[in-house]
């Protein structure tokens, strides 16, 4: 009789895990990864992921690996690399079909992925995997439903955890010498999730003149739109931000960036689940989506988050700026 998912992964020498998604999803799988590592503890725990998260920000992690795609000669040098692991576990945290397809073929006894939710195909890859683990998407945040999901491998945990070592040396190298500052982010990853550059000049502005204490820190992204859109945003408001970073931080030092802020106000992106992972209060806006709530913060006394009534392809519109303002003042009174 084939042992129990549970004692293959107690038993396991090499364990592989994939998570291939965004910043914010690999923020989101922690609880799971962490899960995952204290129901093997002697495994070899092997973590690839897209985003440049894992590493020095997850030391409980053996070995983190990148993925990155490369069409299908890429993909076939992907799958021998990872058959050649020999792993004894291969586990895929979403149900893409990438993900999927790599961990069924991988050759390891134990294979598992979660369930697609039901806007996407399901039909070829429980064909492929040993074991499929099911929990309902768009009912609460994905950390907790991934969490859910994966302890019916009869995984025991009393609640999910976030465990990342930050270094605070590495916003100090950055040229951030002091915390308690205000950390703003200026653009998520298209138009459609993003205010119109007007309203977050005015955001900004209002920001500054009700905590005029409070340095200010921004940041963006490092795509050609997210650094035109930054300095679109600083050259209009009537103030010198203390520090700009137009996507020229890393992964680690920008959680060790995060975690010096006393609140961080920005769209639904990676920063806001930095934010929540470095311990930072945050205020954000998301666009109206049926996904809303995998992504949506779930602690109200900490991140007040705001459904703006439209999305449009030149941004979010009906979301009024005096809202955002008495959120962060909520969060943060004036000293």
């Amino acid at each position: 009789m084939k042992p129990a998912p549970r004692e293959q992964l107690r038993a396991a020498r090499r364990v592989v895990v994939l998570d291939f998604g965004g910043l914010g999803d690999h923020i989101h799988s922690l609880p799971t990864l962490w899960l995952i590592r204290q129901h093997a503890p002697a495994a070899e725990l092997h973590v690839v992921g897209t985003a440049g998260f894992y590493g020095p920000l997850t030391p409980w992690i053996d070995h983190s690996h990148r993925y990155l795609k490369h069409g299908l000669r890429g993909d076939l040098a992907f799958l021998a690399w990872l058959r050649g692991l020999n792993a004894d576990a291969v586990i895929a945290i979403t149900g893409s079909n990438h993900a999927c397809a790599f961990a069924g073929l991988s050759g390891a006894p134990l294979r598992v992925a979660r369930k697609a939710d039901a806007n996407k195909r399901w039909r070829w890859q429980p064909w492929l995997l040993s074991t499929v683990v099911d929990a309902p998407f768009h009912e609460m945040p994905m950390y907790r439903s991934r969490w859910n999901a994966f302890r019916q491998l009869g995984l025991d945990g009393e609640a999910p955890e976030f465990p990342v070592t930050i270094d605070a040396g590495l916003r100090r190298a950055a040229g951030v010498d002091d915390d308690g500052y205000l950390h703003f982010s200026a653009s998520a990853s298209d138009d459609r999730r993003d205010l119109p550059a007007a309203q977050m000049i005015a955001l900004w502005n209002q920001l500054r003149a009700r905590l005029p204490a409070r340095r200010i820190v921004v940041s963006g992204n490092a795509t050609a739109r997210g650094r035109a859109r930054l300095a679109a945003i600083v050259a209009g408001i009537d103030f010198q931000p203390w520090r700009v970073f137009d996507g020229t931080l890393d992964v680690p030092a920008f959680l060790s960036v995060m975690q010096g802020a006393a609140l961080h106000v920005g769209p639904d992106s990676g920063g806001l689940h930095v934010a929540r992972v470095a311990g930072v209060p945050s205020v954000s806006w998301f666009r109206p989506n049926h996904h809303l709530r995998n992504w949506f913060p779930d602690d109200p006394e900490r991140h007040l988050a705001f459904v703006a009534p439209e999305s449009r392809d030149d941004g979010l519109h009906g979301l009024a700026t005096e809202t955002l303002v008495e959120a962060a003042l909520r969060l943060l009174p004036p000293a």
